[in-house]
């Protein structure tokens, strides 16, 4: 991983990373995939974060994981660290000396504490006018919910999507990755603040980005229920779309998903079950809990278990439908054939561990392409050598560093 590769089609955008959960630190990883420079500005007293608590300090390998080196943290790969502490009017200088090179700011924070640290968009942009300034918040800058704190979780089951998802019984299930965090919230933020950026060259002038995580929700909720619910006035309800995921002759899953006709048909004729064929009666996702979809798909359950998933699979793709495996590992999922092609985790060299994989870059562009530059930070790993860049003398950094105001 040199520094001599070509940084990509965000080379020279500089960007502040305050964030410090799932939406920004996700936002700002495809933007410095993309070639962006981020510097993330990390605590002065460290603290472990809540992605980093997922594994036990018991289970690392090697002392230097234990001590905070996080090769595998790949949301913080292409990001340089700095370390400060924004609560001393030293640091915040230092900061602000950033912020008038700085394209772009990301913040997490709910909107008063941007207020009390001094580092607010009216307090910014009058250092930096044609900053772009990005505060991710699970309700927005406004409303009734403005101050209220909340995770993922929270953010779907008032957007409606958690009401949805789960079983006809009442079973309610969060779904596997956070939606609000990297949807609603990581995603939006980067289009947002890459519609910023554009409109900056026309109009020369910064912007605050808003990005709420329950907006984003809600977006996605209507886009998908939002026609039946503007026709007709019905909400869907969990449950309420069978999940067509059948147990296979080897213990193994598989998942059809074919909304369309010919789709159901193809189906059912490569499953010699062609009386099923009438497209009402199981497939529509409002078709009601008759006890007609029922009888179908017990007849469905029983057909997979006569063959494997992988017998299943070949007959079904002949059959030109939308079927796919259930992975249900992540040793699956990169096993994965069509993974693997995509390069969606790659093999790089650390100077310490040896190999360590990383997620690759989702997004392929043909002539600027994404790429793995750097491993996520040590904790204040850059601090000397951006306040070095900034014109700070050795003796200076090593008095801020005295009086706790930088790692």
């Amino acid at each position: 991983m040199s520094e001599a590769i070509p940084q990509g089609a965000l080379e020279g955008i500089k960007i502040l990373d305050l964030s410090r959960t799932l939406p920004g630190p996700f936002c700002t990883l495809m933007l410095a995939d993309l070639g962006a420079e981020v510097i993330k500005i990390q605590e002065a007293r460290r603290r472990r974060n809540s992605l980093e608590t997922l594994i036990p300090k018991s289970e690392l390998t090697t002392e230097d994981l234990k001590q905070g080196y996080t090769p595998h943290r790949a949301i913080d790969r292409n990001k340089k660290g700095m370390a400060l502490d924004l609560k001393t009017d030293e640091a915040r200088a230092v900061f602000y000396k950033l912020v008038e090179k700085s394209d772009v700011v990301v913040v997490e924070f709910r909107p008063k504490v941007s207020n009390r640290l001094g580092i607010d968009y009216e307090t910014l942009k009058k250092i930096n006018p044609g900053l772009i300034y990005c505060a991710i918040t699970a309700f927005g800058q406004d409303g009734p919910y403005a101050d209220y704190p909340a995770h993922d979780a929270n953010v779907i089951a008032a957007a409606g999507i958690l009401g949805i998802t789960g079983t006809p019984d009442g079973q309610y299930v969060l779904p596997g990755v956070p939606l609000a965090d990297l949807a609603g919230g990581g995603m939006n933020a980067a289009v947002g603040i890459l519609t910023a950026l554009l409109a900056r060259q026309r109009t020369g002038k910064g912007q605050f980005v808003d990005i709420s995580m329950m907006d984003g929700a809600v977006a996605m909720l209507l886009a998908r229920h939002g026609m039946l619910y503007g026709v007709t006035g019905q909400s869907a309800k969990a449950g309420q779309r069978p999940s067509h995921v059948y147990r296979t002759k080897d213990g193994k899953y598989l998942c059809f998903a074919g909304g369309e006709p010919w789709f159901w048909e193809r189906l059912c004729k490569a499953l010699d079950l062609e009386k099923l064929i009438p497209f009402d009666q199981v497939v529509r996702p409002f078709s009601g809990f008759s006890a007609k979809r029922d009888e179908v798909i017990a007849q469905l359950t029983e057909k997979f278990l006569s063959k494997t998933r992988d017998e299943w699979l070949e007959i079904l793709h002949k059959a030109d439908t939308c079927v796919a495996p259930v992975h249900t590992s992540m040793d699956e999922v990169l096993n994965d054939p069509q993974v693997k092609h995509r390069q969606m985790m790659v093999e790089l060299d650390d100077p310490i561990l040896g190999k360590v994989r990383q997620p690759g870059v989702a997004i392929k562009l043909s002539e600027t392409p994404g790429q793995v530059r750097m491993f996520s930070p040590r904790h204040g790993q850059h601090t000397r050598e951006i306040l070095a860049g900034l014109g700070y003398s050795e003796d200076m950094i090593q008095g801020l560093k005295d009086k706790g105001c930088i790692v």
